[in-house]
C-alpha cells in the first residue's frame, strides 16, 4: 500500500530530531572498533569459505558442480574482496555526499550530529574492508579510470530524497544479504566478525536514510518524485555487474565473460538477489518511490520476481534501538568475574564521545573463561594499579569476548 503524502505526515513518527536522538544514543551504547574487536592475528581456517557457497553467484551452476573445494572456497574468497572492495568506494561516495550535505545543515541538530556519527562508522567500515582484504591475502578490486571518474561525480548528484535512495540502495541490499549469511557455519569466522559488526551498524544508518526519506516524501515536487522513483533502478545494473565481475572469475582461472553469463542466467542466483533486494523493494513500494521505469530495470536485472507477484508486505521502519585520536593497548590484565581473578590478555581501544561527554572504550578478551562467564557481565578489568568497571558484551567466533567500559580506562 501506497501511502499518501498527507498519510505519512499523520502517521505520528518521532520528529527528525527525536529520531536522530534515539539513534545518537544507541550509537553510543553499541558500536565497535574493528582494530580492537576483530582478531587480526588469528590464522584464517583452510577448510571455510569467506562466503556462503549458497551465496556465491556460481552455486547451482554445472562450473560450479566441476569444481573443487579447494577452487569453491578460492571463488568465495575473490567474490568476497570483489564485495568489500565496492563497498569501500561505496562508503567514500557516501561520506562525500553526506558532508556536501552537511555544508547546508544546521551544524547544531542531531540530525547532523548522527550524520556525521555515520561518517565515522563508514571510515571504520572502510578501513575494516580493508584490513580484511588483505588478512585473506588477496588484493583489491579497483575502479577502471572511467569508473572513478563516475564514482567522483556521484556526490555531486546525491542530494535531498536522491541522497537516502542512493544510500538505501547501496547499504540495504547487502545487509539484507549479511544477515541471511552471517551465522553460515562454514564461513570464516573473521568475515563472520565482519558482518556482526556491519549489520550492526548498518541497521542505524539505514533507520536514518529511511526515515529521511520519508520525512522528505510528502514535501516532494512530482517531477522530483518522478526522477527519485525511478532512477534508482539503475541500481539493478550495478549489483548485477559487481556481483557477476568477470575479474573474480580470471582470478581462479575461469574465463571472466562465459563465466559471468553463467552466474547471470542461475536461477539461483535470481532467487538470492530477490530475496537480498526484497526489504527495500517492500519499503520503496510503501513510500511510493517505486515507479514503473525502475521497477522494470530491477526486474530486468533479476533482483525482481519475472512475474509480478502479490504487493510486499510494508516494511516499517525498525525502531531505533537504546542497546544499539584514541591510543589501543595490547597487553597483559587482570579480569575479576563474580569475585574470581583470571590473568588475561586484552586488546582495548577508546575515544571521548561528544554526544554524552563520556570516555568510552572496548575491546577484546583473548584468554578462555568459564562457559557461564556471560551470565555476570559486570566484570572489573586491571592493568597494573588501574582498575575499571566493565561490562562483557558478547562471545565472538574465536571464543575471546567483548568487553566495554566508561569513564576512565584500566590503559592509560
Amino acid at each position: 500500500m501506497t501511502l499518501s503524502p498527507e498519510a505519512v505526515r499523520r502517521a505520528g513518527n518521532p520528529t527528525r530530531e527525536e529520531f536522530s536522538e534515539r539513534l545518537l544514543r544507541g550509537s553510543v551504547k553499541k558500536s565497535y572498533e574493528p582494530i580492537v574487536d576483530i582478531d587480526w592475528d588469528a590464522p584464517l581456517e583452510p577448510d571455510k569459505f569467506f562466503l556462503p557457497p549458497k551465496t556465491v553467484s556460481l552455486y547451482g551452476t554445472p562450473a560450479w558442480d566441476a569444481m573443487t573445494r579447494e577452487e569453491q572456497i578460492e571463488l568465495s574468497r575473490q567474490e568476497l574482496v570483489n564485495t568489500l572492495s565496492a563497498g569501500i568506494w561505496f562508503e567514500n561516495i557516501l561520506n562525500q555526499a553526506l558532508l556536501r550535505d552537511l555544508m547546508h545543515a544546521d551544524p547544531t541538530a542531531r540530525a547532523t550530529h548522527y550524520a556525521l556519527t555515520e561518517m565515522g562508522d563508514e571510515t571504520r567500515h572502510m578501513v575494516m574492508f580493508g584490513r580484511t582484504i588483505e588478512k585473506v591475502g588477496a588484493k583489491p578490486m579497483r575502479p577502471k579510470r572511467f569508473q572513478r571518474v563516475i564514482i567522483n561525480g556521484l556526490p555531486l548528484v546525491f542530494k535531498g530524497p536522491l541522497l537516502w535512495v542512493a544510500a538505501l540502495v547501496g547499504e540495504e541490499i547487502f545487509d539484507s544479504l549479511q544477515r541471511q549469511m552471517m551465522d553460515d557455519p562454514q564461513l570464516q569466522p573473521a568475515v563472520q566478525r565482519l558482518m556482526r559488526i556491519h549489520v550492526t551498524e548498518e541497521a542505524r544508518h539505514i533507520q536514518f536514510a529511511r526515515d529521511g526519506l520519508r520525512k522528505h516524501v510528502g514535501d516532494m515536487a512530482w517531477w522530483q518524485r518522478l526522477w527519485v522513483a525511478n532512477l534508482h533502478g539503475v541500481g539493478g545494473y550495478f549489483f548485477r555487474h559487481l556481483f557477476s565481475n568477470p575479474a573474480q572469475y580470471r582470478r581462479v582461472g575461469l574465463p571472466g565473460g562465459a563465466s559471468r553469463d553463467l552466474a547471470r542466467a542461475s536461477a539461483h542466483r535470481h532467487d538470492v538477489q530477490i530475496s537480498g533486494f526484497a526489504p527495500l523493494a517492500a519499503f520503496l513500494e510503501e513510500v511510493g518511490l517505486m515507479g514503473p521505469i525502475a521497477r522494470r530495470m530491477w526486474r530486468r536485472s533479476h533482483f525482481l520476481p519475472a512475474t509480478p507477484s502479490a504487493s510486499p508486505a510494508p516494511a516499517a521502519i525498525p525502531a531505533p534501538s537504546d542497546d544499539a585520536g584514541d591510543d589501543a593497548y595490547d597487553g597483559p590484565a587482570t579480569l575479576r568475574v563474580g569475585g574470581t581473578d583470571h590473568a588475561v590478555r586484552v586488546r582495548l581501544m577508546g575515544h571521548l564521545d561528544p554526544t554524552d561527554g563520556r570516555y568510552h572504550w572496548r575491546g577484546t578478551v583473548f584468554e578462555a573463561l568459564p562457559d557461564d562467564v556471560l551470565r555476570t557481565p559486570r566484570v572489573t578489568l586491571a592493568i597494573g594499579a588501574r582498575i575499571s568497571d566493565a561490562r562483557l558484551t558478547e562471545k565472538t567466533p574465536w571464543g575471546t569476548y567483548s568487553i566495554v567500559g566508561e569513564g576512565a580506562p584500566p590503559f592509560a
